[in-house]
């Protein structure tokens, strides 16, 4: 079973309570304990040689596990403003080791205006294991769904991609102010960060707004580190843009009438790019050539076995 299928399955399962405004399926859920009040929450799960490399140093993972967690906050266009974190160490994790890991954590929480509010720790036999919970604010917002977008509307991208192999995942900064100006100011119709890689998470906003999409290749922003990567494994910068993901960018849609004033308003660092518009009933890509292509989503997925 993939993720994407258990995913689905969850979905047809779970009933949502008349609490719950958005459940699976995007980067938040968002939750109405009462009227007038909305909570956008998210969880994530880190696993030793899964999201991270055996031997990575603690202060990397810290930093890493609560600006991932974060960015699905950013990608709804929201507030974030508590961490919670599980820890779930094992005879490998000295003590030295787990405060370095914590430090780092609530570092970057603060500095994300998220600071840890609590959590819990376990131990046992297995890999080491990070959980983190974000709470986030809508305020005067309203959430940023990845089901929005609609035929006509043009699609862009912040930073670059590809390349998180070479150690880009561990300096993820997720697109806080980015996000919340895009929601404020922008208009846009649909978000998502780019965790799984480009090709997967467009897949995602067009499945989720039933509507297709085309990009094209020669404007697809790529990093410097995806091009070094292909100097090493031979498997072209385009296809790392594409396909590595943990990039957390900010992948979203805007109407048409409203891209000459986002490039006019922009004054954000990282820069923006639009790579194409979203319209007819596939995912397409225009390569250099000319041609056109379906998209598949070839970016990360888990996947496992068990019966």
């Amino acid at each position: 079973m993939s993720e994407n299928e258990l995913v689905a399955w969850l979905r047809r399962r779970i009933r949502a309570a008349g609490s719950v405004q958005v459940g699976p399926g995007d980067d938040a859920a968002v939750l109405a304990p009462s009227p007038g009040s909305r909570i956008v929450v998210t969880v994530d799960a880190f696993l030793e040689g899964s999201h991270f490399p055996s031997g990575s140093q603690p202060a990397r993972i810290g930093h890493k596990v609560i600006a991932a967690s974060v960015s699905d906050i950013a990608a709804m266009g929201c507030y974030p403003s508590h961490c919670l974190v599980t820890l779930g160490l094992n005879e490998a994790c000295r003590q030295e080791f787990v405060r370095e890991l914590g430090e780092a954590m609530i570092a970057a929480a603060e500095k994300y205006g998220a600071p840890v509010a609590g959590g819990d720790v376990t131990s046992g036999p297995s890999p080491l294991v990070v959980s983190v919970t974000v709470l986030g604010e809508t305020r005067d917002l309203s959430p940023v769904l990845r089901s929005g977008a609609r035929a006509g509307d043009r699609i862009f991208v912040t930073g670059s991609l590809g390349g998180s192999l070479l150690g880009r995942h561990f300096e993820a900064e997720p697109r806080i102010e980015e996000g919340l100006f895009l929601n404020r100011d922008m208009g846009v119709t649909a978000m998502i960060d780019v965790s799984d890689g480009l090709s997967t998470d467009l897949n995602h906003i067009a499945g989720e707004s039933g509507v297709g999409a085309i990009i094209s290749e020669t404007a697809i922003p790529v990093s410097d580190d995806a091009r070094e990567l292909e100097q090493q494994d031979g498997v072209a910068a385009i296809r790392h843009a594409l396909e590595d993901g943990e990039d957390f960018e900010l992948l979203f849609t805007v109407p048409a009438e409203r891209t000459a004033l986002l490039r006019e308003s922009w004054s954000f660092d990282v820069p923006v790019t639009e790579i194409g518009e979203m319209g007819g009933d596939q995912v397409l890509i225009e390569r250099a050539d000319g041609s056109r292509q379906t998209l598949e989503p070839r970016g990360y997925e888990h996947t496992w076995s068990g019966q």
